[in-house]
């Protein structure tokens, strides 16, 4: 394996870059990327996020598995280039490994946008596997013929193949959706399940000695209770309460009125008013409180109960996970938590992710009860799997240190060419999930092989990187 030199404090971006070699997926889109560059005008091929798309493809080409043993790499072009987008880049001080993470990630969508220029397109959601019925929406180049200055120069002037300049736009491995829902505990009301997109997840590692990568996934979907939520449709009811009440009044009043008089044309125009808004908030009761009322301004009530909840909607080609471990004292202080997150080679995510039923219960779950039995078996893989939730483990960043100080370094899995699929002539084993591949601890120039259980043991993991099986 190849070390990379450390520029200043680039520790954290090495980890990450080692991390992100690592991953098939990522460097077939990070190549993609650059040949669509390739395919474009000039304007867009030396733009910031250009240059670090380029830069960023040269380094992850020189940090393939090499057949022997060679010296470490500098990537010093591809920190000018991440400086002039970056000025903390450029300062030379520590920075944080998931902030570079997420500065490579947006930078390549960025690249993305000449062809594809939403997020949220029918693109996205035709282009990456979904879970099995999972819910939509509801309501209620070679390593040693580059340099890092021969191939920074003009990186861009070569044309891509016809094959690649005429294919359609390629789905970012990086992104998932999650579906997030707040129902009422009152009138049990829930409105539309909100769907947004991810390329990490940021997990909160609980206070505790030692914890499990599913603890924290668990806490991330957990039902949270929120007590200053403000319901739509407790609002509609109120006000259409306060509304018949005014019609009664107004009817009231009406009756002494002499019919013949101003007052009373005034008075039965009011409450004409009054009735078509009684039609209008019935009709939303019954069929969508979120929709629009004219004239109509909404009694608020008081704030009440609601529960929240977020989980997985569609599951990416590559899961990243952020265990984030800062705690905020009452003296303003920030320190670190230090809980020992204990790892598995693989991840079944089927618990944290949606299903083909919905719950609308403000005390049940979005969606369950999901594929995974809670037992690690080969017919529970085989279901996980189908339902695209499984993953094994393919790179760890850990942080040493304190919170604000530290070295980072990286156990990257390598799979041996014995091992590789074009290798065995295509044929794919029965249990795919069964683990192979090799193991090494990368930290900046020096590599070692390691042992899957030291990997599986550190404990001190800080960004967990995941293929799907």
């Amino acid at each position: 394996m190849r070390g990379l030199y450390n520029l200043g404090n680039t520790c954290f971006m090495n980890s990450t870059l080692q991390s992100l070699a690592s991953l098939d997926e990522f460097n077939t889109y990070a190549d993609n990327c650059v040949k669509l560059l390739a395919a474009g005008d000039a304007t867009a091929n030396h733009s910031a996020d250009a240059d670090i798309a380029v830069q960023l493809n040269i380094v992850l080409e020189q940090l393939r598995p090499q057949a022997s043993r060679v010296s470490a790499y500098s990537p010093r072009a591809l920190v000018n280039s991440l400086s002039k987008k970056g000025r903390w880049m450029a300062s030379r001080a520590e920075q944080d490994a998931q902030e570079l993470f997420q500065m490579v990630s947006s930078t390549l969508q960025a690249t993305m946008r000449e062809s594809d220029p939403s997020l949220f397109n029918a693109d996205f959601l035709a282009n990456t596997a979904p879970i099995e019925n999972s819910i939509v929406s509801t309501a209620s180049s070679s390593s040693s013929c580059h340099s890092a200055n021969s191939a920074g120069k003009h990186p861009l002037r070569r044309r891509c193949s016809t094959s690649v300049c005429g294919m359609p736009p390629f789905a970012n491995p990086l992104l998932g959706m999650a579906a997030s829902r707040i129902a009422c505990v009152k009138c049990g009301y829930t409105a539309a399940i909100r769907h947004f997109t991810f390329d990490n997840l940021s997990l909160t590692v609980p206070r505790a000695r030692h914890t499990t990568v599913e603890e924290c996934l668990s806490m991330y979907t957990v039902i949270d209770q929120l007590d200053d939520f403000k319901c739509r449709y407790c609002a509609v009811a109120a006000t259409l309460a306060q509304t018949m009440a005014d019609i009664q009044t107004c009817r009231s009043e009406l009756a002494e009125l002499d019919a013949a008089s101003k007052r009373a044309a005034r008075k039965s125009a009011a409450l004409a008013t009054l009735i078509d808004h009684q039609h209008q908030l019935e009709q939303a009761l019954s069929s969508n409180p979120e929709a629009e009322l004219k004239g109509i301004k909404l009694v608020s009530p008081r704030p009440g109960v609601s529960t929240k909840q977020t989980m997985i909607a569609r599951t990416p080609k590559i899961l990243v996970l952020h265990l984030s471990r800062s705690i905020f004292l009452p003296t303003g202080d920030t320190i670190k938590n230090t809980a020992h997150v204990r790892l598995q080679p693989l991840l079944d995510i089927s618990p944290f992710s949606t299903t083909g039923h919905i719950n609308t219960g403000a005390s049940r779950p979005i969606s369950g009860p999901g594929n995974s039995s809670g037992m690690a078996s080969a017919d529970s893989y085989a279901r996980a799997q189908h339902s695209n939730c499984l993953y094994r483990l393919n790179a760890v960043v850990l942080h040493t240190g304190a919170h604000n100080s530290g070295h980072y370094v990286t156990y990257r899995r390598v799979l041996p060419a014995a091992d590789s699929p074009s290798e065995e002539k295509g044929a794919k084993p029965e249990q795919p999930w069964v683990q192979g591949g090799r193991w090494f601890m990368l930290s900046d120039t020096e590599t070692s092989e390691v042992s899957i259980d030291t990997v599986l043991g550190a404990g001190t993991g800080y960004m967990l990187f995941y293929e799907r099986i």
